[in-house]
């Protein structure tokens, strides 16, 4: 057997995404549909990777491994990010129709199982080897299309996701995607590598350009998929649980003398919960009030002597008190609790909520749950 340094950073990705699998699954936390995807997507990924680093240590001649051991993953991986994208953005909503992408992987799975049941039989002879190695490259020339088509929907999956935040909905909980877009980016960058590395080793006689960095690229961001994946999920958990502790914030400019238009902005304040809207803007709330941004935000000048962003902060502030303060929350982190009060990061909570407050929300925390004890 032959090692190196970049096969060995790939066996250790390879243990590494199997251990990952092992975890997610015996975690009664992370049982839904989205999170199956993406441990399965982790499990097959490091199985195909498995496969042809047998062949590159020396446990088994490269044809012996198509022959014997190979399974066209390259065609079901795309497939996979393109579900976990599609499940994790609509909640778990049934795939439907988007099963039939799992087409050209069951095809030619199909062929690679038609040609090891002959090789099973020791029926083997040039034609039959010719036709195998057309079916794999076919499947590799298809699978690098196949996955620009899939990163452009799943890209145009992000996009619809956005059109349903048009509208402010309290019993939605908001995704941040940032982090979504920047590794499907990197996904596409990798992928028009594989491209041009499939092109060369294909059809460039004498060319065999050399897989590892590739590998390890792959690798490397469909795991951090995997791990981010899971750290997101468990915050959209903890924010569901939050979201059930019903919050009545009464204590906030109660003067009852109030502009009929600033009565309208506490009832959407109060009662529709607006600020939980990380993107709210001056101009968002205008017009629902049919108000000029300009007028409103006079008026909330000279009616609450303060501006507008600091007016929404104060609510999210007594939201996040709330959870906060509460020993039922007390394992939830504090990100989650910042992003379900309405705050857009971790810095902007822990920004605002210091300067309001004086404290950080863990000092906070750690406070108020003492005096509950």
């Amino acid at each position: 057997m032959t090692f190196n340094l970049f096969n060995t950073i790939i066996i250790t990705g390879i243990i590494q995404g199997i251990i990952f699998t092992i975890i997610v699954l015996s975690s009664k936390k992370y049982k839904s549909k989205s999170t199956l995807i993406l441990t399965a997507l982790i499990f097959i990924y490091s199985l195909g990777n498995l496969q042809y680093i047998l062949a590159d240590i020396g446990v088994i001649s490269l044809w012996n491994m198509y022959k014997y051991i190979y399974l066209p993953t390259a065609s079901l991986i795309p497939v996979l990010i393109y579900y976990y994208i599609s499940t994790y953005l609509f909640y778990n909503k049934p795939l439907g129709k988007k099963k039939l992408l799992l087409i050209p992987f069951t095809f030619f799975l199909a062929l690679t199982l038609i040609f090891r049941l002959l090789y099973c039989f020791n029926i083997s002879n040039d034609s039959l080897n010719s036709a195998f190695t057309i079916t794999i490259q076919t499947n590799e020339i298809f699978s690098v299309i196949f996955s620009f088509v899939l990163i452009y929907l799943s890209f145009k999956l992000i996009f619809d996701y956005k059109k349903t935040l048009k509208e402010f909905n309290k019993e939605h909980i908001r995704l941040d995607l940032n982090w979504l877009k920047f590794i499907l980016s990197f996904i596409l960058i990798f992928t028009c590598i594989w491209a041009h590395f499939t092109y060369r080793n294909i059809f460039i006689e004498n060319d065999k350009p050399n897989f590892y960095l590739l590998w390890i690229g792959i690798a490397t961001i469909i795991y951090l998929l995997g791990h981010i994946g899971i750290y997101k999920y468990g915050i959209i958990i903890e924010r569901k649980k939050l979201r059930t502790l019903s919050t009545s914030i009464t204590n906030l400019n109660s003067n009852e003398k109030k502009n009929g238009h600033i009565a309208e902005l506490e009832l959407l304040m109060k009662h529709e919960k607006y600020y939980l809207n990380p993107n709210l803007s001056l101009e968002t709330v205008a017009n629902k009030l049919n108000l000029s941004s300009s007028y409103l935000s006079r008026l909330i000048h000279k009616e609450l002597n303060t501006s507008f962003s600091n007016y929404v902060h104060l609510y999210r502030i007594e939201e996040a008190k709330t959870y906060l303060s509460n020993p039922e929350f007390s394992n939830y982190t504090i990100v989650s609790i910042g992003l379900e009060a309405g705050f857009n990061s971790r810095s902007s909570f822990f920004g605002v909520f210091k300067k309001e407050t004086g404290q950080t929300p863990l000092e906070f925390k750690k406070a108020h749950l003492k005096k509950s004890i």
